[in-house]
């Protein structure tokens, strides 16, 4: 039996279930199988349901229907917000049309996705689909399974400007402190306190807004770990600055309050990448 699925429509993302509705066109052709004098074999949509069948067009050798549905699907969000998202649809044959006896082959012709002009995710680039054949083993039987992916790509450069750029803007403000002189350390602490509370602010009200709540740190939890870590550099900074300065007084110099700071300045983007690269690997 010949299956095919052809993509009209994605009409709703749900992030947090994973789960997506669509609509779409299912083809069924075979030369062994006369669907006007037999009833189409019964299919299970194995990760989902369909709620709404339409436009059912039925020759001998042809079976065609539209379906809207809701189907489900893991998304990873470890890599976020540079994740990637994939939309399938698994149908399987049913007892009793078990592999023995039945087995789907991909129609190739009647698989696909329409036009961008009507099947689009906003913010995201949509690949060209994949379409395959597996075999699914259960204490009832072995059964042929279709599976069509539809996999969605987001754009690098945009998530990055969109996502990441302002906090790292945010934190250069906070770095640009340690060339402020020493008799500036309370500008430099207020300058700290208030992007460091931006910064948090972001991450919570606006990056952790687009993610479920999951167990693992995605790699914008890993990017703010390093992000904070350059606040706490600099209000260190700013500490050993007015310890000196009130240690040494007047002979805490000019060059010694630039050699700390040079410190720092190297000090710093030495850590927060080492903070970064090390949360990485978990």
């Amino acid at each position: 039996m010949k299956i095919g699925i052809y993509m009209m429509d994605i009409e709703k993302i749900d992030r947090e279930t994973g789960a997506y509705d669509v609509i779409f066109w299912v083809t069924e052709t075979s030369d062994d199988y006369n669907f006007l004098t037999q009833p189409p074999p019964i299919i299970d949509y194995e990760n989902g349901y369909v709620d709404e069948i339409s436009a059912v067009s039925i020759k001998e050798h042809f079976y065609k229907f539209k379906a809207r549905g809701t189907f489900y699907n893991n998304i990873d969000y470890s890599s976020y917000p540079f994740h990637n998202m994939d939309l399938l649809i698994h149908i399987k044959s049913v007892i009793p049309n078990t592999l023995d006896n039945f087995q789907f082959v991909v129609e190739e012709d009647y698989s696909g996705i329409h036009d961008e002009k009507f099947v689009s995710v906003a913010g995201w680039n949509i690949a060209e689909p994949i379409f395959f054949i597996s075999n699914q083993t259960y204490p009832w039987g072995e059964f042929s399974r279709y599976t069509a992916i539809f996999h969605l790509e987001s754009s690098t450069s945009t998530i990055f400007l969109k996502y990441l750029s302002p906090v790292i803007i945010i934190a250069l403000f906070a770095f640009a402190t340690l060339w402020f002189p020493v008799i500036s350390s309370d500008e430099k602490i207020e300058i700290i306190a208030a992007t460091l509370i931006g910064a948090i602010f972001f991450h919570v009200a606006y990056l952790n807004a687009h993610v479920p709540d999951v167990a693992y740190l995605t790699l914008a939890d890993k990017v703010m770990m390093s992000i904070y870590s350059i606040f706490a550099m600099c209000l260190l900074a700013v500490l050993l600055h007015k310890k000196h300065e009130s240690k040494l007084q007047e002979n805490y110099t000019k060059s010694k309050e630039n050699a700390l700071s040079i410190k720092f300045k190297i000090m710093i983007p030495i850590i927060a990448i080492t903070i970064y690269l090390s949360t990485y690997l978990l």
